[in-house]
């Protein structure tokens, strides 16, 4: 039973992207058990017999008796062309006697015969050997093989041995990474991450380097962070808020799934995550692997990750690093954040923890998998916003114009669409580029009110035709039962025109005391609509606009106690009806799935704030509003009259907000630019705008613009002139 050459049984499933442009495939070893190392460990033994590994002329096998068998488990994720093949021995069989090799497909609920040795071939020393490929093997993570005795004497003997599995591993252009792995690093060194560090550094340091390859390991598992609540530093920056928050210094406990594709590292779970930390919520975000040779043959990885402030929108953005190796091996995990979208606590956070990592098969991986493979090729075309200048060469445009409204040392994105080409613009932080921007957590504040408000209950109103925007709020939110409620609608929410209110002076209501720690600071439904509902009549409802988040906080109660009355009690409209219905059709990120919601039973939307979005998710938004005009695959998803009034399109502009060329209607604001641009007749611009210096701007000829930042700068206005050159906006 000589084999010839012996390779070290080794398990490698690396997975790739294979929904990307393909360069290559070739075959690789997958999986191969030789039995030289003495021993059969990882396999599973079951049935009447025995298991023995033997050695013959220096080479080792699985002998099974009697009705012995002998089951692996091995993942084929991201190959194709998977083959299998078995070498089989045999000694004393009769009769109906076999020893056979098969492989299974669905975990072993049906088997396929690999190779099978009979009666008449058991001279004890010939292996038999065959093999078998099927489309079921490919991409497989459910994928078992087992070795298996047939007979009915302790003295039929089978042996098993050279277990192969091979595959074509699919690389692109989107994971390859083609360095030789000399990379020359100062800073998050080997050593560093092993023995700890003390200070802030350049984000580059948490890049994928030029000259990286590959990964040697494939991370699987649970990654768990130690002592977070006594380990970390904190300095603000030009703020003095970190006094009123209880240990904003220190991380939350971190102890989450991931699952690797290909140089890719994918958290189980997306979204606004909940902690039991006093001031933080967390955002894990799918980071990058790689190797560089002087990691001593760990595997590195940079994961993005955010910490948003508890019940509110605050937002602030880091990276992780730490190497593994697949037998659980762990460095201590270094992290840090310099940058975030908050106007009124800023501050560079660092530290270094223990960590311990439980490596095992992630339940679901082959989907988590295929979703996140999705995820990105659906993203629109990027280029740098300097790009611009390239492809509209007649235009003249100053690029350095665009996004220069919003002080640098303040922004963390910004970008124009034009002809479905995405042109971002950097996103710098304190110490250098964010290495990530795609996935960089930007909050919304009150662009929700636009995009969960309106956009929510124009879907209602289409969904359930029959004039749902004029409901009494009364009738639908038992909180809001005065008299002052009984004549305001669902649609006069969305245009903060109910007349109920203290101040109609600009955002005095809104910047008072009173909803400081009577709305901003409370964090149950009870408390949040006793307030919404508070305010006493001062006008006609419909008549007047007065900026309240309290109001766009009734319209969600609202549009969820309709939804619930066509639905049944157990749906909830934001996960139904948006994030079903429009998000994931829209291809947004799992980010959106998420917002915040009151902390109790109720687990009420805020719908006026409380959002996260990645900058793919603010560009596809606004297409869809002013491109698509509120359509998915042309078929129509929103009310088209609420959508086009929002969209500036008809007569109905609005009402005033705040002066003469600013109106607001069904959740959107309304910009006159004629002034501006020099046109002959009225050009209104629909936009979004949220706390401190948000904006996310919809223009004529499809054009689209947004700008995240957090220095209340909200101006626009010198860009739009700059795109004007683009496309005349005053046609």
């Amino acid at each position: 039973m000589n084999k010839g050459k012996k390779m070290k049984a080794t398990i490698k499933y690396l997975v790739l992207a294979s929904a990307f442009v393909s360069l290559s495939a070739t075959a690789e070893q997958v999986f191969l058990e030789d039995f030289q190392d003495a021993n059969a460990n990882g396999w599973t033994m079951s049935g009447n017999g025995g298991n023995l590994v033997t050695v013959y002329a220096g080479n080792y096998s699985l002998r099974l008796t009697r009705a012995r068998t002998a089951t692996q488990s091995v993942s084929t994720a991201g190959y194709s062309n998977v083959n299998v093949s078995i070498e089989m021995a045999a000694s004393s069989l009769e009769g109906s006697d076999k020893c056979i090799g098969e492989v299974s497909s669905n975990g072993g609920t049906s088997w396929q015969t690999v190779v099978q040795v009979v009666d008449g071939q058991d001279n004890g020393v010939t292996l038999y050997s065959g093999s078998y490929s099927n489309v079921a093997l490919d991409d497989n993570s459910a994928l078992q093989v087992r070795v298996r005795a047939a007979g009915n004497w302790t003295n039929d003997y089978c042996w098993a041995d050279n277990i192969s599995i091979t595959g074509e591993q699919q690389t692109s252009l989107y994971d390859s990474l083609n360095g030789t792995g000399n990379v020359s690093r100062s800073a998050m060194t080997y050593s560093t991450l092993f023995s700890g560090y003390t200070s802030l550094t350049d984000f580059s340091a948490f890049a994928v380097p030029a000259q990286a390859k590959n990964p040697t390991h494939q991370f699987s598992g649970e990654l768990e962070l130690l002592n977070e609540s006594t380990t970390g530093n904190l300095v603000e920056q030009g703020t003095s808020l970190a006094g009123s928050y209880t240990d904003p210094e220190h991380l939350p406990e971190f102890s989450f799934e991931f699952v690797q594709h290909g140089t890719h590292l994918i958290p189980v779970e997306r979204g606004l995550i909940a902690t039991s930390h006093p001031a933080w919520s967390y955002i894990i975000e799918p980071g990058r692997v790689w190797q560089e040779n002087s990691d001593n043959n760990y595997s590195r990885v940079a994961l993005p990750f955010a910490l948003q402030e508890n019940g509110a929108n605050c937002t602030h953005n880091g990276v992780m690093t730490f190497l593994f190796k697949d037998d659980g091996s762990v460095s201590n995990v270094a992290y840090q954040i310099a940058s975030e979208t908050c106007a009124y606590f800023k501050f560079n956070s660092w530290g270094i923890l223990g960590a311990q990592y439980a490596p095992y098969a992630v339940t679901g991986a082959q989907q988590l998998q295929v979703d996140y493979e999705a995820e990105v090729a659906s993203r629109m075309p990027v280029k740098p916003v300097s790009e611009l200048d390239n492809d509209y060469p007649t235009a003249n445009l100053q690029v350095s114009v665009i996004g220069s409204e919003q002080s640098a040392t303040h922004s963390s994105a910004f970008g124009v669409v034009v002809d479905g080409t995405h042109y971002t613009g950097g996103c710098e932080t304190r110490y250098g580029s964010y290495p990530y921007c795609d996935v960089m957590a930007l909050p919304s504040y009150s662009t929700a009110k636009s995009v969960v408000g309106g956009i929510g209950l124009m879907r209602l109103e289409h969904k359930y035709a029959g004039s749902q925007k004029d409901v009494s709020v009364a009738n639908w939110v038992s909180s809001c039962g005065g008299s002052q409620w009984s004549d305001v609608t669902l649609e006069d929410t969305l245009d903060m025109a109910t007349g109920n209110y203290d101040s109609d002076a600009f955002q005095a209501d809104e910047a008072s005391t009173g909803m400081l720690n009577g709305f901003f600071l409370t964090y149950t439904d009870s408390q949040k609509s006793s307030f919404s509902c508070s305010y006493s009549r001062k006008a006609t409802p419909g008549t007047k606009w007065v900026y309240h988040t309290t109001d766009t906080y009734i319209l969600g109660k609202g549009i969820n106690a309709l939804y619930q009355a066509w639905e049944g009690s157990g749906a909830e409209f934001y996960a139904d009806m948006l994030v079903e219905e429009l998000w994931k059709p829209l291809d947004l990120s799992p980010v959106t799935y998420t917002t915040l919601r009151t902390f109790d039973t109720a687990a009420q939307a805020y719908t006026g704030y409380g959002l996260t979005y990645h900058r793919d998710d603010v560009v596809k938004l606004a297409e869809f509003l002013n491109k698509d005009d509120g359509k998915i695959n042309s078929v129509t998803m929103l009310d088209p009259t609420l959508l086009a009034d929002a969209m500036q399109q008809t007569s109905n502009r609005g009402l005033d907000a705040g002066s003469s060329i600013d109106k607001y209607q069904n959740g959107f604001w309304g910009w006159n630019a004629k002034q501006a641009l020099g046109c002959s007749n009225d050009t209104w611009i629909p936009y979004m705008s949220g706390y401190g210096g948000i904006g996310i701007v919809m223009l004529p000829g499809d054009i689209n613009y947004y700008f995240f930042s957090d220095n209340h700068e909200h101006t626009f206005v010198n860009t739009v002139i700059e795109l004007n050159k683009i496309y005349n906006f005053c046609s």
